[in-house]
């Protein structure tokens, strides 16, 4: 087991550079608003907030998700978060595990299709400890066969229970985007168990580099998060990027019983694209409805007004390059197709007035404002943005972003999604449910 107590080459650095006594002073004098971000030599992002927040959040962040698998490696990323916490070059997981447990704190892995993540909360007083088997769970694993293959029941698990409606998503992804955003987040069923030890070494040194890295902290002092990530083991490079296009196309999926989920998209934006236009977007994601306001009260927008009837929600998933727009019902296969196509008259004729766009911002500012005031959620965005875009949007900037859309640039997202090929995914009893080419 490793020990605890001995000091990581990062806190006697830290220590050395005077990093512990600028702690203190920095943390008297900042305000808890300010977002800091520091980009090193090696291309690594730094990212923080709130040094005053009581509860230490640290992460580190790659863009290693399932959009960079390739044929060979489809579902690594799904599997490097399943094997996040297991044995290291400098701990097993037992230690990993029963240290992280004796300090009171949290250790988690997250990844979607850009980015594979991992996070340690703790309390100031264990964040040496929350610091050192962090490190050594995101650049120090080994995946160990006899450990990748205790996984299997965890990961098939997984597979499992994924709900119908999550499952719809996922093949809507494959309808537009085929490869790179169009893999799965999940592991293909036929492959678990498949992941050699050489295989998810492999993709770690491909994906999981310092250019392709970000340290994101809520709870800690910028310049020793810097000194932190100073000192992380990892090798350079920058990989390539795996750009996505949008298609047309259905990927459906026969089940048997009386329900259907089906997934609706037209592509929308990136991030990377001018924040205003990206902002348009997430504005209209609102302003078309994202379900009742209030306790069973009425679905607010043209879109979700047009899905009443069945379970619906409004679909806005923004990626780096590419975006998606879209819906996602769920209910009997009937009513499931009756609403997919009214689904689609309404996006296809999806028009905004003056007071659907005043409440879209209202309902966006809140968005803002509740991410970025939650540490928890505050510290997940600083990951995210900083991996993926190299920079992180301070609240003001988001705010100001949201407060500057017009009626005209929501109407002209609109139009983009009105005018935008479709794709379709669908899993369940389809026997209502129409194909693509039925839909104008």
């Amino acid at each position: 087991m490793a020990s605890v107590t001995s000091k990581t080459p990062m806190l006697r650095a830290a220590a050395a550079r005077g990093y512990a006594a600028h702690a203190q002073a920095a943390a008297a004098s900042r305000g808890s608003g300010e977002v800091q971000t520091t980009t090193l030599p090696n291309k690594l992002v730094v990212s923080s907030a709130e040094p005053n927040a009581p509860v230490s959040r640290i992460s580190i962040a790659f863009r290693a998700g399932s959009r960079n698998e390739t044929a060979d490696s489809l579902g690594a990323a799904h599997v490097l978060r399943a094997a996040g916490g297991l044995s290291t070059k400098s701990a097993t997981a037992f230690g990993i595990t029963r240290n992280i447990q004796q300090a009171g704190g949290s250790l988690t892995s997250l990844a979607d299709r850009e980015v594979v993540s991992y996070s340690v909360a703790v309390t100031k007083d264990q964040l040496e400890v929350g610091l050192k088997y962090l490190e050594a769970t995101a650049t120090g694993q080994v995946f160990k066969p006899w450990e990748l293959a205790e996984l299997v029941p965890t990961i098939r698990n997984e597979l499992a229970r994924l709900p119908a409606e999550v499952q719809a998503v996922e093949l809507l992804h494959k309808a537009a985007f085929r490869d790179g955003l169009g893999n799965s987040v999940f592991c293909p069923d036929y492959l678990v168990g498949k992941h050699s030890s050489e295989t998810m070494q492999h993709y770690f040194a491909t994906n999981c580099t310092t250019n392709r890295a970000a340290v994101a902290g809520v709870g800690v002092d910028h310049q020793l998060l810097v000194g932190f990530a100073q000192s992380l083991a990892l090798e350079s490079g920058a990989g390539g990027d795996n750009k996505s296009t949008f298609n047309t196309g259905e990927v459906r999926r026969e089940g048997a019983g009386s329900r259907a989920a089906v997934a609706v998209g037209a592509q929308a934006v990136g991030w990377k694209t001018a924040l205003n236009e990206a902002a348009a977007f997430w504005v209209l994601h609102f302003a078309s409805g994202v379900g009742p306001a209030t306790k069973r009260g009425a679905n607010n927008g043209a879109l979700t007004k047009a899905l009443a009837g069945v379970n619906s929600s409004s679909l806005f998933n923004g990626y780096s390059d590419n975006g998606m727009f879209g819906f996602i019902v769920s209910g009997n296969a009937k009513d499931a197709g009756k609403a997919v196509e009214a689904g689609v008259k309404a996006l296809k004729s999806l028009s905004v007035s003056d007071a659907c766009v005043a409440r879209g911002k209202a309902l966006a500012v809140m968005a803002v404002a509740d991410i970025t005031e939650n540490q928890s959620s505050l510290h997940h965005q600083l990951g995210e943005e900083s991996v993926v875009l190299g920079q992180v949007y301070k609240k003001n900037d988001l705010i100001a972003a949201v407060n500057a859309v017009t009626t005209g640039d929501v109407q002209a997202a609109a139009r983009k999604v009105a005018s935008s090929k479709l794709a379709i995914g669908a899993v369940g009893n389809l026997s209502h449910v129409p194909h693509l080419c039925e839909l104008h």
